[in-house]
């Protein structure tokens, strides 16, 4: 979520009159994120999320737009998606896809915030989601497999920078040891992929939405805990009870297989080396000021890794309890 395209006024205009919204009042760009272009626009009807995108295909909208129906029916706290007249669940315009979001309420936690409780419910929210999606029956590749990820590894091999010549290498082990610890046979279904502390919004101490599917996929269950894990209960180590209260609550609703713990070490690994990877290329080589794209360290990232490469599998099983 950040700004890579300058839309004029006139087409904020042109959305809130698709859209039924009336008269813009305000228009406000956000610069946090890393792929699309997106604002707050204050109307008539009210605040709406415009996400401007021009990586994103047509088909990777339906299945945004599906999937959001699909647990909107089933009561579980999503973003609630605008339809705009017309056969599509968005707008074509200024060479991208525009999808309109109601505004959600809530607010984001910072990690000075984050307590075994709020972990807990966070757990249960993750494990609900699980539940319900393992009806749904739209079909996503994970567009950041790890071939994609390989790709990324390959090209910063070849940058000029030493640091990034040195971190490639050293991650494209660690991938290659996370392929080795993922089993392959775990539970699969819809998983949100991306949930990180800034696409949760929190109701007082009760979780009011989970949000931004655009990395939604068919994946194993477990990918979607590993990643979890590693962006909430990890601050210059792993908290062993932030992690604990994690898989306590999802286990309260949706009790992980034997074969998922087993795999959980391989996801958490592989997670930290694509989030470190993408990181680098979205980021750290990004042209953007930041006043147009918010700042995020990938060493951050890396360091989880090397944090999960030196604890190894046995290490992780005996700081999550299990």
């Amino acid at each position: 979520m950040a700004v890579y395209t300058t839309l004029p006024p006139e087409a904020f205009t042109h959305v809130a009159d698709a859209y039924g919204l009336g008269a813009v009042r305000s228009i406000t760009p956000i610069p946090q994120g890393s792929i699309n272009t997106n604002h707050r626009l204050e109307t008539d009807s009210g605040r709406v999320f415009v996400r401007h995108t021009t990586v994103r295909s047509s088909d990777d909208l339906r299945f945004e737009a599906s999937l959001l129906e699909h647990l909107s029916r089933a009561r579980f706290p999503a973003p609630v998606l605008l339809v705009p007249p017309g056969p599509t669940p968005f707008l074509e315009l200024h060479g991208g896809r525009i999808s309109v979001f109601k505004w959600l309420a809530g607010e984001e936690y910072t990690r000075d915030r984050l307590t075994p409780e709020v972990l807990e419910r966070l757990g249960a929210e993750l494990g609900k989601l699980h539940q319900v999606t393992q009806s749904f029956g739209g079909t996503r590749a994970n567009p950041y497999g790890p071939g994609v990820v390989k790709g990324w590894l390959n090209r910063l091999a070849q940058r000029p920078e030493p640091e990034l010549v040195s971190v490639a290498a050293e991650l494209e082990g660690f991938l290659a040891r996370a392929e080795a610890e993922r089993q392959g046979l775990e539970p699969r279904g819809v998983i949100h992929a991306d949930l990180f502390l800034d696409n949760v919004k929190w109701l007082a101490d009760r979780v009011g939405a989970f949000f931004d599917f655009e990395m939604a996929c068919v994946e194993a269950y477990t990918l979607d805990v590993a990643i979890t894990l590693n962006a909430w209960c990890f601050e210059g180590t792993y908290q062993p009870e932030l992690c604990q209260a994690l898989l306590r609550g999802y286990q309260d609703a949706r009790p992980l297989a034997d074969v998922e713990k087993r795999a959980l070490y391989g996801h958490a690994l592989y997670g930290a080396v694509r989030f470190t990877a993408s990181r680098i290329r979205d980021y750290h080589l990004s042209p953007l000021g930041a006043d147009k794209l918010a700042p995020k360290d990938f060493r951050t990232y890396l360091a989880r890794a090397r944090a999960l490469d030196d604890m190894g599998p046995l290490g992780l099983r005996k700081l999550l309890d299990f």
